[in-house]
């Protein structure tokens, strides 16, 4: 079958991100949404004599996983035809602010933030994609708190980007997974013996005692008492990783979130003041200084578990980052900006995302997809 894509491409086994299973592309396990259902119906390419339509028809299409020791599942066609894929997962519990940063990555990307450095970004599925812009980055663009990720007995990544470097094209699959599901054991976490790379959230109201921090914890919803404990999908996802003696070689990056509530704090009120517009390749020297700003300042105000991840992965950097640059802790409780529990559910004052796309940055220049002008220093060895 002509599929438009290169033979070679579509020939090399591809890693379910989900069960680790190997699969190729098949036509004859392929799945198409029935437009009155939306539910996936079996598709004959063969079908579509028009090689236009059945293109397209391809680019909308599944494959069914041959796995069947796992729950019943698909993959989105491009996902198999281009290259070895890129999974990034994103760590820490619920309310740490994984899926608002995620959010805001994929509101910047598509506002051309990445397109300084030539990187062009498309929807691995169109419909999967715009289903993740409506109920989150819409809603966070529009203002509104996002609701906690569910638990699942069974993982599958959230959104899945074509991202193209120097005319070289890979897929990037992005998952966020409530901190529950990533703390139960078995098959629920068994994919992240196959993640490419890791993107641990601190939550500053959580990892930090600092007194100015109780109004927002208050606000927020965050127990007094659950300030400075550490987080334990932190400790549940690094016991799981394969190991090369000590280390992980799992390319890392923690993020220190909410650093709205911090502004005014240095080292962070420095970093937050920077242009946030990507207009070259990460800076190994300034990711260097940054990550050293974040490991003194999380060790200064005895944070220091929340950097396991650090001492613990081969390669990682870390980031002072806002999600949305307007912590909930502004929000006024009389205006009908609050949930039944009291909880906040809209950023009256909007969104500012600060430093979003750093991490993601960073990780692609871990992973091999942006070239780094010269290596970066070692924060061990100072």
């Amino acid at each position: 079958m002509d599929n438009g894509m290169p033979d070679e491409q579509a020939e090399q086994p591809v890693r379910c991100p989900s069960c680790l299973e190997n699969l190729r592309f098949d036509d004859k396990q392929l799945f198409v949404p029935d437009p009155q259902t939306n539910k996936l119906t079996p598709w004959d390419p063969a079908s579509e004599p028009n090689g236009m339509r059945r293109q397209d028809q391809l680019n909308q299409a599944f494959l069914k996983c041959p796995n069947e020791s796992a729950q019943r599942h698909f993959l989105p066609v491009p996902y198999l035809l281009f290259g070895r894929p890129l999974t990034i997962a994103f760590v820490g519990q619920s309310g740490t602010g994984k899926t608002h940063l995620l959010a805001a990555m994929m509101a910047e990307i598509g506002r051309g933030g990445l397109d300084f450095l030539g990187i062009r970004c498309r929807s691995v599925n169109t419909s999967q994609h715009h289903a993740f812009l409506a109920r989150a980055v819409n809603e966070l663009e529009a203002g509104r708190v996002l609701p906690a990720t569910g638990i699942t007995d069974f993982v599958e990544f959230t959104d899945a980007l074509l991202v193209t470097v120097n005319g070289q094209t890979r897929p990037v699959a992005f998952f966020d997974i409530a901190g529950e599901s990533l703390q139960l054991p078995g098959k629920v976490t068994e994919f992240l013996l196959g993640v490419d790379a890791l993107i641990f959230v601190v939550d500053a109201l959580r990892a930090l005692r600092l007194k100015q921090l109780v109004p927002a914890r208050e606000t927020a919803g965050v127990p007094q008492q659950q300030a400075g404990i550490a987080d334990p999908t932190f400790s549940a996802v690094l016991d799981r990783l394969p190991r090369d003696g000590d280390l992980c070689d799992v390319p890392t990056a923690v993020v220190l979130n909410k650093c709205d509530v911090l502004r005014f704090e240095p080292p962070i009120d420095h970093w937050l003041r920077e242009d946030g517009r990507i207009e070259s390749s990460p800076d190994p020297v300034q990711a260097f200084r940054e990550s050293q700003d974040v490991y003194a300042f999380l060790t200064h105000h005895q944070a220091a578990p929340w950097l396991r991840p650090f001492m613990e992965c081969r390669r990682c950097t870390l980031h002072f980052v806002s999600a949305t640059g307007m912590s909930p802790a502004v929000l006024s409780a009389g205006n009908g900006h609050t949930g039944p529990a009291g909880q906040p559910t809209a950023f009256t004052g909007g969104i500012r995302p600060r430093r979003v796309l750093g991490p993601l940055l960073s990780v692609f220049q871990m992973c091999g997809l942006l070239d780094s002008p010269r290596p970066a220093p070692r924060l061990r060895e100072v």
